[in-house]
């Protein structure tokens, strides 16, 4: 059977915290209807067989709870929604029926998420951070799985939870007991990159900034003078995410901290070891934090870091480059995806390019941060009364979209050029590698024209990249066509020489990366005083780069470890020191 891997081109939608159960009989690859006796299901390629256990579905009706959260990218096809979908048809048929609570932007996701708990009625499955699953499991709100797991896991699923050896199954167990399951994920998707405009470098004779003094001189430039050529003052240089500040997404700062070797962590509590192998917090050297913080003020104070980032999200982030406003920001691999295209319908001329972290100490310490710790693990909400609801999405999810029976059958649920069919999946596995693996393959077809060596999923993208580069150079950019705006898009991340994973391929081959001395899930207490301190750091942020003097970070580290910082470092610590 052909093994098909399934791809996210991006992040951008995000099942944040809350997605929804899923089961299915395997339609291609057993033909007996479900009874109210127990049924066979033999999992194609490779599943295995039992007369007592239905890997797939139910015999009666199974009703679940499930929110919604959708990125900005997002297009259902036709007159689907919801409620109708490919993948909603094969729940039902399944006797599995989604019950939607809610339906919100994925900006809203998390607070919906914590809202929906809070008041008891929340989705029957999770998925939830690293920083909240151990505070699920400890304060009830999600069910062990443990033997549901062991009961029902396919052997595909099996198999793609040991695509790392089994280190990220391990990493989600709560005292020998698993209350979700990891989802597999690659790395290097989630690390910082800096997003550029070449075309206004160009226009500017700049070249790309390789330090934060030459970023800063860029940013200048992009505001004042003049760098898209229309002759009006309605450009700036740096956008950030002033909503979440530190959460991974389009325009967070943890890329320009990084920049000066400073590691704060999307939840304010990442852990790197010093030269005297003593763990601290990756934002505790208080002279590199004033540097930093100094630069984006004086970008704040003269209007090349807009001063309307305060009220800005990711969204408002991809509407500003794509509307042609902003010239840089810090971002994913897929952070000019749908910028670019939106930005070719106004400007044939726009051309967004990936670059490494430049430099903010002139000591080579701008080295990117790589977390292999699971981003996102699937849990069963303790009121569910089926949790093995969520082996059996996974089953599904994984068979479907890595383990597909024909090219037709994986197009079916992943979807096309135009719409991203997996996204609507309530488990949108990824195989690990999977996009590294693409852009290889995808980047030396454009280069030599052969394209023998791709799967469907990369000609696709190679089709559309084609269309895109072949429109580009007639001059005709018809960005209405779905495949002149898909290979945009792909192009800013697979094809284009300087797109972003030709930047990551550069990291990787030049050993760029710094990972955390500490590769657990957050514990109890890290858990427990994880929000207050990541709410502390992004207020602290925010004030000094508005305007509070710079100094005040002094304070603010004494207050971090004070309110919990240092509770959790020494549990850090100790972990570090038993895996010597």
């Amino acid at each position: 059977m052909k093994r098909l891997i399934a791809m996210a081109l991006c992040a951008l939608l995000t099942f944040s915290l809350a997605a929804c159960g899923s089961s299915q009989k395997q339609e291609s690859s057993s033909e007996a209807a479900t009874t109210d006796e127990s049924v066979e299901e033999t999992a194609s390629s490779g599943g295995q067989t039992d007369d007592s256990v239905n890997l797939y579905g139910y015999s009666e009706p199974v009703t679940i709870k499930v929110g919604y959260s959708w990125g900005a990218d997002f297009e259902w096809k036709g007159d689907e929604n919801s409620s109708n979908n490919n993948w909603v048809k094969l729940y039902e048929e399944n006797n599995i029926f989604p019950d939607i609570l809610y339906e919100v932007d994925s900006s809203q996701g998390d607070t919906k998420l914590s809202t929906a708990i809070m008041s008891g009625d929340y989705p029957d499955i999770i998925g939830a951070k690293a920083a909240d699953y151990v505070n699920y499991a400890k304060s009830g709100v999600i069910q062990d799985i443990t033997e549901a797991f062991e009961t029902y896991a396919s052997d595909e699923l099996k198999e793609y939870l040991n695509a790392d050896g089994g280190l990220s199954l391990d990493a989600v167990k709560i005292d020998g007991k698993l209350y979700g399951l990891p989802l597999m994920g690659n790395g290097y998707d989630n690390v910082p990159i800096m997003f550029i405009r070449q075309d206004w470098l160009d226009n500017l004779g700049l070249e790309i900034p390789a330090t934060v003094e030459e970023l800063q001189e860029v940013a200048h430039a992009f505001t004042y003078d003049d760098p898209d050529g229309d002759g009006q003052n309605n450009t700036y240089g740096l956008a950030v995410d002033g909503v979440d500040v530190l959460t991974q997404s389009g325009g967070d700062l943890n890329g320009f901290f990084q920049c000066f070797g400073l590691y704060m962590g999307t939840d304010a509590m990442t852990f790197m070891e010093d030269e005297n192998g003593n763990v601290v917090w990756g934002g505790d050297n208080a002279e590199k934090a004033k540097e930093a913080l100094t630069v984006l003020q004086e970008m704040y104070q003269d209007g090349s870091l807009t001063r309307d980032f305060i009220t800005m999200d990711s969204n408002s982030i991809f509407e500003e480059a794509g509307g042609g406003r902003c010239g840089i920001w810090f971002a994913p691999m897929w952070g000019a995806m749908v910028s670019q295209s939106n930005a070719l319908i106004n400007d044939p001329d726009a051309h967004m390019v990936a670059a490494p972290l430049p430099d903010g100490t002139g000591k080579g310490e701008n080295k990117t941060f790589f977390s292999n710790t699971p981003t996102t693990i699937f849990c069963v909400s303790s009121q569910c009364e089926n949790p093995e609801v969520l082996i059996k999405l996974m089953n599904l999810s994984v068979q479907k979209l890595c383990y597909p029976e024909s090219e037709e059958e994986f197009y079916k649920y992943y979807g096309d050029t135009e719409h991203t069919g997996s996204k609507a999946s309530l488990t949108n596995t990824l195989a690990p590698l999977k996009n590294y693996d693409n852009y290889q393959k995808e980047s030396a077809a454009l280069e030599s024209g052969d394209t023998s060596e791709l799967n469907a999923e990369q000609l696709g993208d190679y089709n559309n990249m084609k269309a895109f580069l072949d429109a580009k150079e007639s001059g005709n950019m018809n960005m209405e066509d779905p495949a002149v705006s898909a290979g945009a898009a792909s192009y800013t991340v697979f094809g284009d020489p300087q797109g972003s994973y030709a930047v990551i391929d550069k990291l990787i081959k030049e050993d760029g990366f710094i990972t955390s001395c500490y590769q657990g899930l957050p514990t109890e207490k890290m858990a427990e005083v994880s929000p207050t301190l990541k709410k502390l750091t992004v207020e602290t942020i925010v004030k000094i780069i508005t305007g509070d003097p710079v100094n005040t970070y002094d304070d603010f580290l004494q207050n971090w470890h004070s309110l919990g910082g240092d509770d959790a470092l020494s549990e850090a610590q100790a972990w570090v020191d038993s895996a010597k």
